[in-house]
């Protein structure tokens, strides 16, 4: 009877007390989690900002070291321009061509578009540029060595003329440079042999600096 009665009663209020403990745990340790996730994301991001922070820092910082102590130091300045061939283009004309001149920063200047610009000239096969510290920069020019030559017709204001084309071995058209840029006089009794018959649009022709 009454007595089972509030035994019952007893533990259906003890259940629902330890049911709202349970409950109220389980809240607890999700919320505990959730927290302790966001703490943990919170200190990756940060840690993860402050490494790419530094690391701004530290390559703006060596940008400015390198432009104060390297590119802008006059102590790497150039002081000679030693420029050499195999053949005969004047040096000057191709310290002109090179674009080079003194006092440029040793390590500031394009090693490559020196390189390039010089090999734009249909008279040169190759090029080396090098740095040779504290104050010199070194060129030498390999020239194309022609085998034969090819008169074509050109049209000039006095009327038709001709215009005479050497090749090298391996094909390439040598554009005729002028007096002033050779390092001696043109031959006028020139030994290569004539090619004839050569169709104008037969001869392809490398970009042309000669008139730089």
């Amino acid at each position: 009877g009454r007595s089972s009665f509030l035994s019952w009663w007893g533990r259906r209020r003890r259940n629902r007390r330890f049911g709202r403990k349970h409950v109220l745990d389980v809240k607890l340790r999700s919320s505990q989690r959730r927290q302790n996730r966001i703490r943990g994301i919170s200190l990756t991001v940060l840690v993860v900002g402050s490494i790419f922070f530094g690391l701004v820092v530290v390559w703006r910082g060596g940008e400015e070291m390198l432009r104060r102590f390297v590119y802008e130091n006059p102590a790497f300045a150039i002081h000679h321009l030693d420029v050499q061939t195999d053949g005969v283009i004047a040096v000057d004309q191709l310290r002109r061509w090179a674009g080079a001149k003194l006092d440029q920063n040793l390590f500031a200047i394009d090693l490559g578009r020196i390189k390039r610009d010089l090999e734009m000239v249909p008279a040169i096969e190759s090029v080396s540029v090098e740095r040779i510290l504290p104050h010199t920069l070194r060129i030498f020019v390999t020239e194309r060595e022609p085998v034969a030559q090819v008169v074509m017709p050109a049209q000039s204001n006095s009327g038709r003329t001709a215009l005479t084309y050497q090749i090298d071995a391996k094909g390439f058209v040598i554009c005729p440079l002028e007096g002033f840029q050779l390092s001696i006089p043109a031959l006028t009794n020139n030994p290569l042999p004539n090619l004839a018959g050569v169709p104008p649009g037969e001869l392809r022709f490398e970009m042309d600096r000669t008139r730089a």
